[in-house]
């Protein structure tokens, strides 16, 4: 029987993802690393902020929205994604899920890893596996094409149907309607295809500020993470994200320290230096301009 997994909707699920900045993805099959995880809701997501908390890995994901809508995000860009999208995020591509509001959305997750589709020598793994893998063609995150978005949804029920009931020959049909919905995706004429991306210059300052965020960071170890000099680094990181640098940092210690306020007892100074604030008076100014109240008052009124 196919392993279906189901996620519970408790905020400490919520708080996994808040912690996540490069996931290490686990099969419990490593001969058919594939997974499905069925009927996710927004619910078990942390609200949305102006600085989504990112996370990546080396596996090909795809979201197929049933119920509601949701926002993806990749490329430092929010989509909005209603009932019947299919959304994928490439491997090594950072990228977020968020609520659409106040109404709960539900969706199934697929996890792909790259080497369920094609074999050493096998030219699937060659022409098509390795440009993904190394970055040189992309996905777009969200299908325009509504033909395209129609043929991909029937063929997701289709997998997941055969994923759900299992049985003798259903990794057969799994691997056989995933190739399929793989065909569709490269004749997209929404694919990208590219020799470097924007987002992959700055992914290492990413992953750094996720590493240390409670730390001091000085604007030399961002850069150094990059391999550029502090200019241009600065230059790049502001053209990416659309932030500073040091702005970036301070809004995703916020984030970190509302997750803390929702989910433990812990004082707000002791938050404050959790997040990497040493001043607990800039901490707070800076928390109510970021969300309209101090923290106090936001742990009240939630």
């Amino acid at each position: 029987m196919a392993e279906f997994r189901e996620l519970s909707t408790s905020f400490s699920d919520s708080e996994a993802l808040l912690e996540s900045s490069y996931e290490a993805i686990r099969f419990s099959d490593e001969t058919f690393p594939f997974y499905i995880i069925s009927d996710m809701t927004t619910s078990a997501l942390p609200p949305p902020s102006s600085v989504p908390i990112f996370s990546w890995h080396e596996q090909l994901e795809i979201i197929y929205v049933q119920e509601g809508s949701l926002i993806c995000v990749s490329d430092f860009r929010r989509r909005r994604c209603p009932a019947g999208e299919v959304a994928v995020f490439n491997p090594c591509e950072a990228h977020a899920i968020e609520p659409d509001g106040c109404a709960d959305a539900r969706y199934h997750c697929l996890m792909i890893d790259t080497k369920l589709c094609g074999g050493r020598d096998d030219i699937i793994l060659q022409k098509y596996m390795e440009p993904l893998i190394s970055h040189r063609i992309r996905f777009q995150t969200v299908m325009e094409d509504e033909g395209g978005k129609a043929q991909a949804r029937e063929i997701l029920d289709e997998l997941i149907g055969a994923y759900r009931d299992g049985g003798e020959g259903f990794e057969l049909a799994v691997k056989g309607n995933l190739l399929r919905l793989l065909a569709l995706f490269f004749r997209s004429p929404e694919k990208a295809e590219r020799k470097s991306s924007s987002q992959e210059n700055v992914l290492p300052a990413l992953r750094y500020i996720a590493d240390h965020y409670a730390e001091d960071i000085p604007l030399s170890s961002l850069a150094s993470a990059c391999c550029m000099n502090s200019s241009y680094f600065c230059r790049r990181f502001r053209e990416v994200t659309g932030r500073t640098a040091v702005t970036y940092v301070n809004e995703y210690r916020l984030t970190k320290a509302q997750a803390l306020l929702l989910t433990t007892s812990d004082t707000v100074s002791g938050i404050a230096a959790a997040v990497g604030f040493s001043d607990p008076g800039y901490f707070t100014r800076l928390f109510r301009k970021f969300y309209g109240v101090p923290p106090g008052t936001l742990r009240k009124q939630t």
